[in-house]
């Protein structure tokens, strides 16, 4: 059977779904949840640590991505081919999208109604950046999705697929994310609009990285403190969802009755089994029947949380009515493959035949090099060294080591090695065995003299104690370091190659206007350390506000300094300007 991957990206979380089977029955193989850190170097650990726990292939995986930052356009054109849509869907919509430049945006449309005349489109916008960042991040978690979605495209396949929505009712589907939330108006089992409420679970969406951008709050509230803001912000989230809700019930414009209101996506207490504008509101329950395989391997509470990779990874088995396509731009040419396949093959094959030619001719040429260029040099070269005695010409290798006398008799007899093969058919490596094994001579009398220079000395502690001080001292003006203690050792010493280093420990204050200034410095000098082609490791110590808030004491911070990389530097450096 076929196994797909969907994919949830969230703000701050992830969900991944796998399943096994085909377009109209699946078996739920995993069903799994983490955190994103948006301040690491690889937000997406978790989520790798995951695809490599169910063991998720790169091939047929769905992502969707957060709704919060997509735009939705009504807009009708005198069209109706595919292709001069694409080829005007941006120009048109351009003027509708005054918040972004065109150029940075993806572009996607859907269909609503047409006839020989014209097109109803409802396109989505969604800024490429976005997209980016979502594809990186699964990227370095090791899967490669061929195509990205929105959590409302993924909603309404998941919904189709479980019959949710019937050709003579209308319903909403409401998906409800950490910061956003997305809503799709359903008539007669088709799409009729899209809009996203920019409020979720967890309020509104702030730029990442402030203090404020989750229910967590600030650094020394207690659980009771934290418990009662993310109480009030679902509150509040609550009450403005359910006015946006009834907003776009009263505005909907639909042949049918509303039946229903369907939620999914992250719990808010409140919302599901209560009633919006006299219309029920239910779960979205995607995953089939009461009682089935689905359903039983997932739990009640969390069930809605799991829809949006449910219908990702539902495309990926051919289960899905609807194909969004907002990565078309990157994959522009991956379907003009068909048109120069055989061309290329026939190529390869003309080139195969060629280098064949080619390569019997240059063996050929090899062979008379063999024995009349490198043959001749070796005879003359091993005459020089070893001389003739039977005339009583004495060679410059007086005795010759016995190595050497073994190899050149052997050699002059057309006697073979251990493979059999003659020496004299490759002149040229009976050469390269002979200043071989005048090498090992050299390398004995050296070791017999004293002066074996095989003995590296350690990477000096001074020079990487320096580099740290230069680079405090480059940025003087911008971190206002003061040096409290510094010492270096040497380490590694007798391991394995690369292992050896440099370890620095420094304690110094920033100082600075006040201690976010400071705690800014602190995080700059890391990062410009990050940079610095010597730097091997680093780790944060021990930070302690000065009294007078005027600067931060760093405790002993360790930094580990590869002095061999700069040395590699210097004498490129050197080269450079001798050339």
């Amino acid at each position: 059977m076929a196994r797909s991957c969907g994919i949830h990206l969230g703000t701050r979380r992830f969900e991944i779904i796998v399943l096994d089977g085909g377009s109209k029955n699946q078996t739920l193989v995993a069903a799994e949840a983490g955190e994103l850190d948006p301040n690491a170097d690889n937000p997406g650990k978790a989520l790798k640590e995951a695809l490599a726990k169910h063991k998720v292939s790169k091939e047929n995986v769905g992502l969707v991505v957060d709704t919060g930052s997509a735009a939705f356009r009504r807009i009708t054109l005198p069209l109706t081919d595919a292709g001069k849509i694409e080829q005007v869907l941006k120009f048109e919509v351009e003027k509708d999208l005054p918040q972004w430049d065109i150029d940075e945006v993806v572009a996607d449309y859907l269909v609503l109604a047409s006839n020989d005349m014209s097109s109803d489109l409802l396109v989505t916008a969604v800024p490429k950046e976005q997209l980016s960042a979502a594809l990186a991040t699964c990227e370095r978690a090791g899967a490669e999705p061929y195509e990205v979605e929105l959590e409302t495209t993924a909603m309404v396949n998941a919904a189709l697929h479980s019959d949710l929505c019937p050709i003579d009712t209308a319903q909403v589907l409401v998906h409800v994310g950490e910061h956003s939330t997305a809503v799709v108006i359903m008539d007669g089992g088709q799409v009729n609009e899209m809009r996203v409420v920019h409020l979720g679970a967890f309020g509104a969406d702030v730029p990442r990285g402030s203090e404020e951008d989750s229910p967590e709050g600030e650094v020394g509230q207690d659980d009771a403190e934290l418990d009662s803001q993310q109480d009030t912000i679902s509150h509040e989230a609550l009450r403005r969802i359910r006015r946006e809700l009834g907003r776009s019930i009263s505005a909907a414009r639909t042949r049918n009755d509303i039946g229903a209101v369907y939620v999914c996506g992250q719990n808010l207490p409140g919302l599901v089994g209560e009633s919006v504008m006299d219309i029920p509101v239910e779960e979205l329950s995607a995953f089939g029947p009461e009682g089935s395989a689905l359903k039983q391997d997932l739990p009640t509470e969390e069930r809605g949380r799991w829809v949006v990779a449910y219908g990702a990874a539902l495309r990926e088995l051919g289960g899905a009515k609807l194909s969004p396509r907002l990565r078309r731009e990157d994959l522009t040419y991956a379907g003009t493959w068909e048109r120069v396949e055989f061309p290329l093959a026939v190529c390869s094959l003309l080139l195969a035949t060629l280098l064949a030619v080619m390569f019997i001719l240059q063996q050929k040429e090899l062979k008379i090099l063999n024995a009349h260029g490198a043959g001749r040099w070796a005879t003359w070269s091993n005459a020089y060294m070893m001389g003739n005695p039977k005339r009583g010409d004495r060679g410059k290798l007086s005795p010759p080591p016995d190595d050497i006398r073994t190899f050149v008799k052997k050699l002059q007899a057309g006697e073979g090695g251990s493979d059999g093969k003659p020496f004299s058919d490759d002149y040229y490596g009976a050469t390269k065995r002979i200043d071989g094994l005048l090498r090992d001579e050299v390398a004995k009398l050296k070791k017999e003299l004293g002066a074996d220079t095989s003995i590296e000395q350690p990477q000096s502690a001074l020079v990487g104690a320096h580099l740290v001080l230069d680079l405090l001292e480059k940025h003087q003006k911008d971190w206002h370091p003061s040096i409290r203690h510094i010492d270096a050792v040497t380490q590694g010493m007798g391991k394995s190659s690369g292992s050896e280093s440099v370890r620095v420990t420094v304690t110094l204050v920033l100082l600075a206007e006040d201690i976010q200034a400071a705690a800014s410095n602190y995080e700059a000098m890391l990062n410009e350390l990050k940079l610095q082609p010597w730097h091997k490791n680093s780790t944060r110590s021990n930070v302690v506000s000065l009294e007078n808030d005027k600067g931060l004491l760093i405790e002993r911070l360790p930094i580990e300094v590869d002095v061999s990389v700069y040395y590699d530097q210097q004498r490129r450096e050197a080269l450079e300007a001798a050339q």
